[in-house]
Parts: structure tokens; sequence; C-alpha cells
């Protein structure tokens, strides 16, 4: 009888694991535009990084998660880039997604910013 008691407890407990695994907080994951959204991206990095738009390829986020955008090299007064001035590291930017709300997040500082308005997919990649 006590077995029987003993093993009912277990199951109700590995059961009660399996109910709330199924309700977990999704994570972000990397994500994939379903359509080219250059505008709507430049706009969201502007808001992330409180700066003026920048410029964005239309293809960026369709086939990788990452975008690298190079800093503006140093010029001197001419316009010619002056040779060992580029003093910053170019930033990155990745793609996420979670349940269906896009975000894309300045991977040096994991400031993340919210794109309700692009769409996206999950990158199985």
């Amino acid at each position: 009888m006590l077995n029987k008691k003993v093993l009912f407890i277990i199951a109700a407990l590995l059961l009660y694991g399996c109910t709330t695994a199924e309700t977990a907080t999704p994570k972000l994951q990397h994500a994939l535009l379903t359509k080219p959204q250059s505008e709507l991206i430049a706009q969201g990095i502007a808001r992330l990084m409180r700066s003026e738009n920048i410029a964005v390829a239309d293809d960026v986020f369709m086939q990788r998660s990452l975008m690298v955008v190079d800093n503006v090299t140093k010029t001197d007064a001419l316009g010619n880039p002056i040779m060992g001035k580029q003093l910053n590291m170019p930033d990155r930017y990745e793609l996420l997604i979670k349940n269906d709300l896009c975000f894309v997040r300045h991977l040096d500082s994991k400031a993340t910013e919210p794109l309700p308005d692009v769409k996206c997919k999950v990158n199985y990649n």
C-alpha cells in the first residue's frame, strides 16, 4: 500500500513538471525577415541607439540574423582617410523574435528595441 502511494506521488510530480514546462516563457530566438524592410530596421536601430537613421541594405536580415555596421573612418580636411584613426569597433546588431514580435539587439550593449511593424520568422540555421 505504501509503495502505491509513493508511486502516485512520484507520478503526480512528474506530470506537474511536464505541464509547467509547456507554459515556460519563450526565449528570444534568432530571426530572419519575411520580406525586405530596411527602412523599418533603420528606424528601429536609430531608436535603439538614439541617433539618426543609418543606411541599411535592402537585403539586411534576409539571409543572416546578424548585421555589422562599420563606423565612419576619420578623414583629414581634404576628405582623405587618416591611417590608424579608426577608433571604434564596428557595431553589431541581431534580429530576434519572441512569440510573433521582432526585436533588434545591439550585441555589445545588449540594448534591445521592439519592432512591432516588422515581420520576421525564426532562423533555424
